[in-house]
């Protein structure tokens, strides 16, 4: 991962300038919240930041629900998060906006400043790989707010994950209190059944994901039928497709559940994949207004 410039509370820094001190408030108590997703090199040679709109208006919602006042307008944040992408010279990459308490003082109630940043890299991996998942023995637990992304939520998260591969899987899925699949460690699950795409309705205690509801519209276009409905663990099972979706990896569909192989991509899967990256690379009409252009074409 490299970030050689960062959006630091208004202003675009080095990234070996964006320091701070071990007494940083979130460093010790989890009080950190953040949102992100990918930009494309675009079919016509420009640069596009995919859903950025969604991914601000849901930053500012995660900071108010963990009583941080931002000093930056929506509109500032946007603007900040383009001149990161620029600034990066990267066509495809992670774009990430980052909220925590500073290091004033140590305590849990201490009442520090707030610092903002916006900073963009290369990810590992590659978007859509075949995954192998598993059910994580640790439940999903509650006492959180689970459509905000604080980073204190996922140590959770963190604890599954490192138990799924060492045990030869990639991800893990966390069961809800009534038994039901409910997301993945940073995640949200659909499957197919009977030829109708289905993933657990956002009242259940996961965060619903704006690669989510980007797949929902895509299905529709696509006149997939599609169900938001509570999945038993045994509907693992008996899924004639299952994939996971979130803006990082984009749409990564499972090919082993539990032992229990699938021909992945399946026929819906690889639809939704197809359609999924064309409309954010610009290679298909972007009928909902989902890119924000960084630079014209050359």
């Amino acid at each position: 991962m490299t970030a050689e410039l960062v959006w630091l509370d208004g202003q675009l820094v080095p990234a070996d300038a964006a320091r701070f001190g071990l007494l940083t408030h979130s460093l010790h108590y989890g009080t950190a919240v953040f949102d992100g997703g990918r930009h494309y090199r675009l079919a016509d040679g420009g640069v596009g930041v995919f859903r950025l709109r969604d991914h601000v208006r849901r930053f500012l919602a995660s900071a108010a629900s963990l009583w941080m006042s931002l000093p930056y307008t929506a509109e500032q944040l946007h603007a900040a998060t383009l001149a990161v992408v620029r600034a990066s010279g990267r066509g495809d990459g992670y774009v990430r906006q980052l909220a925590f308490y500073g290091d004033a003082r140590i305590g849990l109630g201490a009442r520090n400043p707030v610092h903002v940043a916006v900073l963009a890299w290369e990810p590992a991996g590659s978007p859509g790989a075949l995954t192998k998942i598993r059910i994580a023995s640790l439940g999903h637990g509650a006492g959180w707010i689970p459509t905000a992304k604080h980073a204190g939520h996922y140590g959770r998260a963190f604890l599954a994950l490192r138990e799924a591969e060492a045990s030869g899987h990639d991800d893990a899925l966390f069961l809800g209190d009534d038994g039901t699949v409910v997301e993945a460690t940073g995640a949200n699950l659909f499957i197919v059944r009977d030829g109708r795409l289905v993933t657990p309705p956002d009242h259940e205690p996961l965060l619903p994901g704006i690669t989510r509801a980007s797949v929902l519209a895509l299905a529709a276009d696509l006149g997939i039928p599609t169900l938001e409905a509570p999945i038993p663990r045994h509907h693992l099972f008996s899924a004639d497709e299952v994939f996971l979706a979130n803006s990082a990896a984009e749409l990564r569909p499972v090919a082993l559940v539990e032992g229990r192989r699938l021909a992945a991509p399946g026929p819906v899967t690889a639809r939704l994949v197809a359609r999924y990256r064309a409309v954010a690379r610009g290679e298909a009409p972007d009928h909902h207004d989902w890119i924000d252009r960084v630079e014209d074409p050359q």
